[in-house]
């Protein structure tokens, strides 16, 4: 019998210096572990979800926001570790992979510890958003069992597009604070979050892209998705000039969909090149994908609106 070859011993003493010291990646230390740590994807979720709650002039619930945050960053922590478990192809792992193999038995701590005021806070919260929640849940364990449970190839050839299953379920899970607080705005509310929906699609089309091994085409599906997504921002804002936060949200997400078109097509142009010069590394890519979803950043700013009434 053939010896088992256990892949995570390896990974698991994989340095993070192989991370931090690329000769291609300047960033700092902080983008890094920003999403090392697993804390992107949950910063995105609530920094949208608060956007839509104050588009929409409905009150915030910090209850449903928090559940929100730990509950996205148990999920894809465990995604990841799940990822990067024993028999998964090595070659297929990126940084973040070897990172939660490297420190799995933090992170499983670190997720039962937050367990238990996740439960507390699921309990306070609003009835309506709490069965929200729990019917996306439901989907989320369907997305998990479809990637991480081996599948007759019956059911392979009929699986859901990946990507855009995820940008859904994202979208959605980052609606549930505005749609369970509000009862009169959902289909004003239903388009922003369609709309947002085909810029998480964009994203994480945009980073299957860039981490695949293969030769880029001179235009992309993604550059495509992206200037569809900048180009319904903005003429949804021409429609939005009486509804400052709405109109500022619409701008935010055209921002998002041009920084995306914009790392898109600096990928294509350095991997079609023959030059010397730098180019970003797939986890600098990664990174910068996701922070050009910060942009409803610019709603915290001090802007001079009229009340909405």
């Amino acid at each position: 019998m053939a010896p088992k070859i256990n892949l995570v011993a390896p990974v698991a003493r994989a340095p993070v210096s192989v991370i931090e010291n690329r000769r291609h990646f300047r960033l700092r230390v902080f983008p890094v572990y920003w999403h090392l740590l697993s804390l992107d994807a949950p910063g995105v979720a609530v920094l949208w979800a608060w956007s839509f709650t104050r588009a929409i002039h409905a009150p915030q619930s910090w209850r449903a926001l928090s559940v929100l945050g730990v509950g996205t960053w148990l999920l894809y922590i465990a995604d990841r570790l799940l990822d990067s478990r024993a028999g998964s192809g090595l070659l297929d792992m990126r940084e973040r992979h070897l990172f939660h193999a490297r420190h799995r038995r933090a992170f499983l701590v670190a997720g039962l510890i937050v367990l238990v005021p996740l439960g507390c806070l699921i309990l306070i919260m609003p009835a309506a958003a709490r069965l929200d929640d729990a019917c996306l849940f439901g989907a989320v364990l369907l997305y998990f069992a479809a990637v991480h449970v081996p599948l007759p190839p019956t059911l392979k050839r009929l699986r859901f597009p990946g990507e855009l299953a995820v940008a859904i379920i994202f979208a959605c899970a980052a609606a549930i604070p505005a749609w369970s607080v509000s009862t009169t705005a959902h289909a004003d509310l239903v388009w922003m979050v369609a709309l947002f929906a085909l810029l998480c699609w964009t994203n994480c089309a945009a980073i299957h892209r860039w981490e695949a091994a293969e030769l880029p085409r001179r235009w992309s599906f993604v550059s495509t998705l992206a200037l569809i997504v900048a180009a319904l921002a903005v003429t949804l804002m021409t429609a939005a000039r009486a509804h400052p936060y709405v109109f500022l949200l619409l701008g935010a997400t055209a921002a998002s969909a041009l920084l995306l078109f914009a790392l898109d097509r600096d990928f294509t142009r350095a991997h079609r090149s023959d030059s010397s010069e730098e180019t970003l590394s797939p986890l600098a890519l990664r990174i910068l994908a996701d922070a050009s979803l910060l942009t409803p950043l610019l709603l915290l700013l001090p802007w001079h609106t009229h009340k909405h009434p």
